[in-house]
């Protein structure tokens, strides 16, 4: 008879809220968190989950995170879609499969021909699929044992629960309190989401722990005999219940007279308890449950039967059987197919640990060469020879790097590197352990820059001038990361120098390198500036070399404020193969950030482009890099709403690979867009999160981050905050050697703030050179704002003319915020010189412009102008195609061309919620009620 599960007992509290939050899953969904120690019950309120979800006609998927599979990549993921996204003839089903969730095969299929994505395209997939699951009625995620999920899978999870807000998804997890998880950073991020329910199941009373054992032992249970088991066990569900299935198969009956009994079994781990029960079965069973340990759960009976050595399949189930009805595993079918489990983790390590270390060390052994001459996976195999003393298997390194290989290509850095590492402790020839030392090195360096950077230095010394030219970019950003700029940069020179006078492209391919990552991450280092003017003068070609370096010379410009090189990226960036090849990271980076400063609406082409192959293909490194520039780009332009929500985007993204760099300029374009748009509060917060306040700033490129900070001081009226926050921006900019006003502004916040505090000698002075400057980059936005402030800071009698100049420069271009703050500066200087008729128009042309950025304060402050001067205040919002924000444009566009929300927001990147948001504000906007109306609304001009 199978064994059947207690009734949940003092859990009334538990289960109303589940039972809440099933019943609103239609609503939204969210996080149901479960925590405690071992035993207390956590599984079994999951299971709780599982069947009021079943009972109310929900769709449920299930998995369990082991400690023994932590390396395992995407092991929980594979648990939870295996049967749910594939049939019983493991063939898809196809409605899952559609849109972006055909990037997530790599994650699941056990082989796939799917190429190789990158690991945020298969997040992204995997995001997708479960959408598309929840879609026909909703979805119930259960994962048991988070702490030992592995990386990969804890890192879909982060990138899921901030996203399922108006989705009919539950996700459902259960954490042990008191152990180490497998990521301590990625765990954190996944239960700090705001949660439906956080559940806190407690010990059992001394009534519940008779009545808990009465329906274990199936009988009576009397008073003393109750109250000595809960003494024994501290009311812990998991050890009353390994007590009384205990009492069970020795035939101890639940009275008084036992109670004694008690106090011999009671305080014993409850390995004894299970070893106990072991031996009260035939002799066959012992050996299956320890293979089954060996295995892993979910193990099919025949693998575990034929590393028993049991050669009949009937007595392998038979003994199965047995094992059940004693509590000990559970049998479950998959694909038709029997499987066995431990009922418990501590059950499992019960058994495991019964193994001495010669038999756990052999019995892994033949499960690895089992596993490989059945033609599974080479993860599989792989798990097995982890386990194993090195040099045990002769061709262990083999299957190691296939594993590797099989990780990597799902997106899942830390588990090949697990196993790259495990193939060093081999015996291994000089040129393959320099071989696995370079792979090891990169595949380290996606999460852990310490350990790349050791791995590539031992590679690196052993290489000759052509092999060191290979890793000389990864090498010496790896040290630069590490704050060791100056042994960075050195490496990357003497790579160089080191050449053969031939090789042109790779010099120039490495020149690139240097010259960007000196321009972004490097203060201080002028001997890199002075070879600018030899880098110019350099021939002149297409090849990859060529295109890096002209990218490199244009951002190294940029910030000095030279233009020179911008039309030379322009051409450059229009080559999308070239795009498609280059790193985000480096020199084409500098491309897309020369174009935005000169105000190139070539720029968001390209990004827009980079945005859609990083989602396909790319990294969580290269989506952090294309966000953060497409997100200043949106900024400069004035589209405030996706700006910040690039931002936020690039902010999770780096929550999920660890950058801290990655989260700070994330933050800022937030900051930048939050301020514009009248939230100052959480501007604040969210600078103050990564350590930029009046008095705190952490190491690396803070130029920016403290331009915003100096930005919010200054609308909060806090000058002299201000001013002192922009001196410290104007440090960092020279130390980075940054002179470009377009690029940081703190030149226009310092001049400002002083004026406030009448200090407008020293603004003027300011506001000088940062004219000056300006006029040499030549790029709208950037001449129109000095201008705009220096007309600000004059006397009255000059203002008109700067203000006329600032919005006649401004007008062609892209830089609408900038333009809708000196139209309204024109038309109150205007107005207060009784010009009051004047002034109407460009007030009105300034309310609409700001209002489309969603800039509320700029369009407070145009509005009140415009009283004052005379004019009507719109008693209605603005309507029409013009109020549209772009973002709002984009999704309208592709709801008038017939597409889905959910088509839309795979097409554009974002959620299903960003997008109902877009169309619930178009809709009001274009005064339409429905999508079908659309078309005519938006052809209206």
């Amino acid at each position: 008879m199978k064994h059947r599960e207690p009734e949940l007992l003092e859990r009334e509290t538990e289960s109303a809220l589940i039972a809440k939050a099933i019943s609103g899953i239609k609503e939204g969904g969210g996080l149901i968190l479960v925590k405690g120690v071992a035993g207390t019950g956590k599984s079994r309120l999951l299971s709780e989950i599982r069947t009021g979800a079943t009972q109310a006609g929900l769709g449920v998927t299930t998995a369990r995170g082991t400690e023994f599979e932590q390396d395992f990549a995407f092991g929980v993921v594979r648990q939870l879609f295996e049967e749910l996204a594939f049939k019983a003839d493991r063939t898809p089903r196809e409605s899952l499969w559609t849109g972006a969730a055909r990037q997530a095969r790599e994650a699941i299929d056990v082989i796939s021909s799917a190429g190789e994505p990158g690991d945020f395209a298969i997040l992204h997939g995997l995001y997708w699929l479960t959408i598309n699951a929840c879609q026909d009625r909703p979805l119930v995620i259960v994962v048991d044992d988070l702490q030992w999920c592995d990386k990969p899978s804890l890192r879909y999870l982060a990138y899921l629960l901030p996203r399922i807000e108006t989705q009919p998804l539950l996700v459902a997890v259960a954490l042990r309190t008191e152990e180490r998880a497998t990521d301590e950073r990625l765990l954190q991020h996944i239960i700090s989401a705001p949660a439906l329910a956080e559940l806190n199941p407690r010990e059992l009373s001394a009534q519940a722990t008779a009545n808990l054992l009465g329906q274990v032992m199936h009988g009576e249970v009397e008073e003393e005999f109750a109250i000595t088991c809960h003494r024994a066990t501290g009311g812990n569900p998991l050890l009353l219940r390994e007590l009384g299935l205990t009492f069970t198969a020795q035939g101890v009956s639940a009275s008084a007279r036992n109670a004694e009994r008690v106090a011999g079994l009671g305080g014993l781990a409850v390995a004894h308890l299970v070893a106990s029960r072991l031996m009260a079965l035939p002799d066959a069973c012992a050996p299956l449950a320890r293979a089954v340990a060996v295995l892993g759960d979910r193990s099919p009976l025949m693998r575990a039967a034929r590393l028993a050595g049991q050669d009949s399949i009937s007595m392998a189930l038979e003994c199965a059987i047995l094992l059940e009805q004693r509590g000990i595993v559970r049998i479950d079918e998959v694909y038709g197919s029997p499987t066995l489990s431990f009922v418990h983790p501590l059950v499992r390590n019960a058994v495991y640990e019964s193994l001495d270390r010669t038999d756990r060390t052999t019995s892994h052994h033949r499960a690895a060469i089992m596993l490989r001459e059945g033609g599974s996976p080479p993860e599989q195999v792989a798990y097995h020879l982890m386990k194993i003393p090195a040099t045990m298997d002769p061709v262990a390194v083999s299957d190691l790097r296939a594993a590797a290989a099989a990780a990597a290509a799902r997106g899942a850095p830390e588990s090949a590197y697990v196993y790259l590492r495990r193939s060093l402790e081999e015996s291994l020839k000089g040129d393959e352990r320099r071989e696995i030392l370079l792979e090891a090195g990169k595949t380290a360096l996606l999460f852990d820059v310490v350990t790349g950077a050791r791995l590539l230095q031992e590679a690196w010394d052993g290489m000759d001038p052509i092999e060191r030219a290979e890793i000389a970019p990864y090498l010496g950003m790896a040290y630069i990361y590490l704050a060791r700029t100056d042994v960075g940069i050195d490496i990357q020179k003497s790579t160089i120098s080191g050449l053969p006078a031939n090789d042109d492209d790779l010099k120039k391919r490495l020149q690139a390198c240097l010259l960007s990552s000196s321009t972004w991450y490097v203060p201080g280092r002028g001997d890199i500036v002075d070879c600018l003017p030899e880098l110019r003068q350099l021939p002149q070609g297409d090849g990859f070399g060529d295109r890096l370096l002209y990218c490199a010379v244009a951002g190294r410009n940029t910030a000095l404020g030279d233009p020179s090189g911008v039309l030379r990226a322009r051409e450059t960036l229009a080559d999308e193969t070239f795009v498609d090849q280059a790193d985000p990271n480096g020199p084409l980076a500098c491309g897309w950030w020369s174009l935005a400063a000169a105000d190139d609406d070539a720029s968001i082409d390209s990004l827009d482009n980079a945005v859609k192959r990083a989602h396909v293909g790319g990294s969580l490194f290269t989506l952090a890099s294309v966000y953060i520039h497409r997100g200043y780009t949106l900024l400069w332009h004035g589209d405030l709403a996706g700006a910040e929500q690039d931002g936020r985007e690039t902010i999770r993204v780096g929550q999920l690979n660890g950058s801290a760099v990655t989260r700070l300029l994330g933050t800022t374009v937030l900051a930048e867009a939050l301020i514009e748009q009248g939230h100052l509060d959480e501007a604040e917060q969210a600078l103050a999160e990564v350590g930029i306040t009046a008095t705190t700033c952490p190491p690396g490129p803070v130029y920016l981050s403290l331009t915003a900070l100096s930005r919010l001081q200054r609308v909060r009226g806090n000058y002299e905050t201000a001013l002192g926050i922009a001196v410290q921006a104007e440090e960092a900019c020279r130390l980075y050697q940054i002179k470009n006003p377009a690029v940081a502004d703190w030149r226009t916040l310092a001049a400002l703030a002083l004026h406030h505090l009448d200090r407008d000698g020293e603004a003027r002075v300011i506001a000088d050179e940062n004219l000056n400057l300006a006029r040499r980059w030549g790029a709208p936005r950037a001449l129109g704002r000095a201008l705009r402030v220096s007309g600000l800071i004059s006397p009255e009698q000059g203002r008109l003319e700067l203000f006329e100049k600032a919005v006649d420069i401004l007008k062609e271009s892209p830089a609408y915020l900038e333009y809708a703050k000196a139209l309204v500066d024109l038309g109150a200087a205007l107005r207060k010189a009784g010009h009051r008729n004047d002034a109407r128009p460009p007030l009105r042309h300034a309310l609409d412009l700001a209002t489309r950025c969603g800039a509320v304060t700029l369009a407070g402050r145009a509005g009140a102008e415009l009283a004052i001067a005379g004019g009507r205040r719109r008693r209605t919002a603005l309507t029409g195609p013009g109020a549209l924000t772009p973002s709002e444009r984009r999704v309208a566009d592709l709801a008038a061309n017939g597409q889905t929300n959910r088509q839309i927001a795979q097409t554009l990147f974002v959620t299903p919620k960003t997008v109902e948001v877009h169309l619930s504000n178009c809709y009001r906007k274009l005064c339409v009620t429905s999508r079908v109306q659309l078309p005519a609304a938006l052809a209206v001009s």
